[in-house]
């Protein structure tokens, strides 16, 4: 039998809005058998793998996880002071989760996605956020801001962040007081929420009667066997002794632990967890399947997910970490990065996963 290698080279590719230049090379192995049938073809090896790790070190000067599922098969590379089961902050990566948690409870008969905020969460139904949908707020077409501007909360955040603090140290309860003072912008047109996914999952949690990380637990990743994936708390958690210190380009900064903001920005997780859950997507055994499917009101998006023509994916960076998942669901093809470094990998993933294609 011989091995043939053919050796991919991407062409550098701007990401859209971010300024983001990266180049790499990627192989493909394929075993022939004399008769040139191909028996076996593998994506990618750990070796090259690992190169993309070092070719890239402006993005993963600190420690970084990579994994590319190909079906059944994981091919893995790491830095050597972290592996697949570190555990990392994965920021707005938390999103796709929440989505997938609405389109179970949508499954289990509990919600319909044309029902308003306010009947989920007596809280705001006179209010005008409770008048907003959940597939609005799956979608970022709720008219919501990306954090609260009522109480000027949204100046005190950005103070934080700039200063390397965690800019979410909120309650549940505190986030859905802010709420009930929260004026609209323009419902039904596309404009990024952490907010509004935050109100999800915590409005979701509330019609199932317990609190989102119960939900999270309970209805996604034990069934799925995420054993390393967790919500946060500004005034602690079980979590903070797992997970990896986060770095800026100027140094140690804190997390975004937030019992308010976990279900759009401060879950944490191992690339172990995403890797199964990928596999149980294409098995199609993963409970909320329908979160990735395109949706009629915002095409760009699923139920949390971003949809990409055959991708599905998210990325998320926080004060110090950095990620990115991308799956192709007809190839069976996923991809995904974990780092505890502040530093934006989208179009690294976008490589890579378009690279195995």
């Amino acid at each position: 039998m011989e091995i043939l290698r053919e050796t991919l080279q991407t062409s550098r590719r701007a990401a859209a809005g971010r300024g983001i230049w990266a180049t790499f090379t990627v192989g493909l192995l394929t075993l022939t058998a004399c008769g040139g049938e191909s028996v076996v073809e593998t994506p990618v090896t750990e070796e090259e793998l690992a190169g993309f790790i070092e070719d890239n070190d402006q993005a993963f000067p600190e420690e970084a996880v990579v994994a590319v599922v190909d079906g059944e098969e994981v091919i893995t590379a790491s830095t050597d002071g972290a592996d697949m089961d570190t555990v990392f902050e994965i920021a707005s990566m938390s999103k796709p989760l929440t989505g997938m948690l609405l389109a179970d409870a949508e499954d289990r008969g509990e919600v319909d996605l044309q029902d308003e905020l306010g009947q989920l969460l007596p809280e705001l139904a006179e209010t005008e956020v409770g008048g907003v949908t959940l597939l609005e707020l799956a979608t970022h077409t709720s008219g919501l801001p990306l954090v609260p501007t009522a109480e000027d909360y949204d100046e005190e955040s950005d103070g934080w962040r700039a200063q390397g603090r965690n800019p979410y140290p909120i309650t549940a309860d505190g986030l859905i007081d802010l709420a009930t003072q929260q004026s609209l912008g323009s419902p039904g047109s596309y404009e990024y929420s952490n907010m509004g996914t935050s109100l999800l999952g915590h409005a979701l949690a509330a019609q199932a009667g317990m609190s989102y990380e119960d939900l999270l637990a309970e209805r996604l990743t034990e069934p799925v066997g995420m054993e390393e994936t967790f919500a946060s708390d500004h005034r602690g958690h079980d979590s903070d002794e797992l997970l990896i210190e986060g770095y800026s380009n100027g140094g140690e900064v804190e997390s975004f632990a937030s019992e308010a903001f976990s279900p759009s920005s401060s879950l944490r997780s191992s690339t172990e967890d995403w890797v199964q859950l990928m596999q149980a997507i294409h098995r199609g055994e993963a409970p909320g399947m329908t979160a990735l499917e395109p949706t009629d009101v915002e095409p760009r998006m699923g139920l949390g997910w971003a949809a990409d023509g055959d991708y599905l994916w998210h990325n998320g960076i926080s004060n110090g970490y950095a990620s990115i998942v991308f799956i192709d669901p007809e190839e069976d093809l996923g991809v995904v990065i974990l780092t505890n470094y502040a530093y934006q990998n989208t179009e690294l993933g976008w490589q890579l996963i378009q690279s195995l294609d």
